[in-house]
Protein backbone atom coordinates (compact mmCIF):
# COMPACT_ATOMS: atom_id res chain seq x y z
CA UNK A 1 0.00 0.00 0.00
CA UNK A 2 2.59 2.38 -0.58
CA UNK A 3 0.91 3.51 -3.85
CA UNK A 4 4.19 4.06 -5.80
CA UNK A 5 5.85 2.74 -8.48
CA UNK A 6 8.21 0.32 -7.44
CA UNK A 7 11.85 0.95 -8.22
CA UNK A 8 12.71 -2.24 -9.80
CA UNK A 9 9.57 -4.14 -12.02
CA UNK A 10 8.73 -7.76 -11.95
CA UNK A 11 10.48 -9.59 -14.71
CA UNK A 12 9.05 -11.13 -18.01
CA UNK A 13 7.92 -14.78 -16.38
CA UNK A 14 6.84 -12.88 -13.16
CA UNK A 15 4.23 -10.75 -14.73
CA UNK A 16 3.12 -13.93 -17.27
CA UNK A 17 2.97 -16.37 -13.96
CA UNK A 18 0.70 -13.71 -11.91
CA UNK A 19 -1.68 -13.33 -15.61
CA UNK A 20 -1.81 -16.99 -15.85
CA UNK A 21 -2.78 -17.03 -12.12
CA UNK A 22 -5.40 -14.44 -12.83
CA UNK A 23 -6.76 -16.47 -15.74
CA UNK A 24 -7.02 -19.29 -13.51
CA UNK A 25 -9.77 -17.92 -11.36
CA UNK A 26 -12.32 -17.63 -14.51
CA UNK A 27 -14.91 -20.13 -14.80
CA UNK A 28 -14.26 -20.45 -19.00
CA UNK A 29 -10.69 -21.51 -18.32
CA UNK A 30 -11.50 -24.79 -15.36
CA UNK A 31 -10.61 -27.82 -17.60
CA UNK A 32 -13.55 -29.86 -18.92
CA UNK A 33 -16.01 -27.09 -18.54
CA UNK A 34 -17.75 -25.56 -21.73
CA UNK A 35 -19.31 -22.47 -20.76
CA UNK A 36 -22.15 -21.12 -22.81
CA UNK A 37 -22.80 -17.34 -20.60
CA UNK A 38 -22.83 -14.66 -23.02
CA UNK A 39 -19.66 -13.26 -20.74
CA UNK A 40 -17.75 -16.77 -21.29
CA UNK A 41 -15.27 -16.47 -23.49
CA UNK A 42 -14.12 -19.33 -25.46
CA UNK A 43 -10.85 -19.23 -27.84
CA UNK A 44 -10.04 -21.97 -30.04
CA UNK A 45 -6.57 -20.66 -31.03
CA UNK A 46 -3.90 -21.66 -28.59
CA UNK A 47 -1.57 -18.72 -29.76
CA UNK A 48 -4.75 -16.25 -29.28
CA UNK A 49 -5.18 -17.80 -25.56
CA UNK A 50 -1.28 -16.87 -24.97
CA UNK A 51 -1.21 -13.29 -26.82
CA UNK A 52 -4.02 -12.48 -24.29
CA UNK A 53 -3.08 -14.27 -21.47
CA UNK A 54 -5.77 -16.98 -21.21
CA UNK A 55 -8.15 -13.97 -20.40
CA UNK A 56 -11.16 -14.17 -22.25
CA UNK A 57 -14.35 -13.54 -20.14
CA UNK A 58 -16.05 -10.60 -19.89
CA UNK A 59 -16.47 -8.97 -16.59
CA UNK A 60 -19.31 -6.57 -15.45
CA UNK A 61 -22.88 -7.16 -14.43
CA UNK A 62 -26.12 -6.68 -15.61
CA UNK A 63 -24.73 -2.93 -17.74
CA UNK A 64 -22.32 -2.34 -15.00
CA UNK A 65 -18.91 -2.54 -16.21
CA UNK A 66 -17.46 -1.98 -12.79
CA UNK A 67 -19.60 -4.67 -11.04
CA UNK A 68 -17.65 -7.84 -10.30
CA UNK A 69 -18.58 -10.83 -12.06
CA UNK A 70 -18.54 -13.91 -10.09
CA UNK A 71 -17.42 -16.61 -12.83
CA UNK A 72 -14.59 -14.43 -13.88
CA UNK A 73 -12.60 -13.48 -10.01
CA UNK A 74 -9.28 -13.38 -12.13
CA UNK A 75 -10.52 -10.99 -14.55
CA UNK A 76 -12.52 -8.95 -12.10
CA UNK A 77 -9.37 -9.18 -9.98
CA UNK A 78 -7.46 -7.65 -13.02
CA UNK A 79 -10.20 -4.67 -13.08
CA UNK A 80 -9.98 -3.62 -9.98
CA UNK A 81 -6.14 -3.45 -9.57
CA UNK A 82 -6.15 -0.88 -12.92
Amino acid sequence: AQRRIPDEGWSEPQVEYFMQSLAQMDTNNYTGNVGVGEREGRVWSPLVQKRHFYMSHGIGRSGDITANQPKAAGSSLLYALT
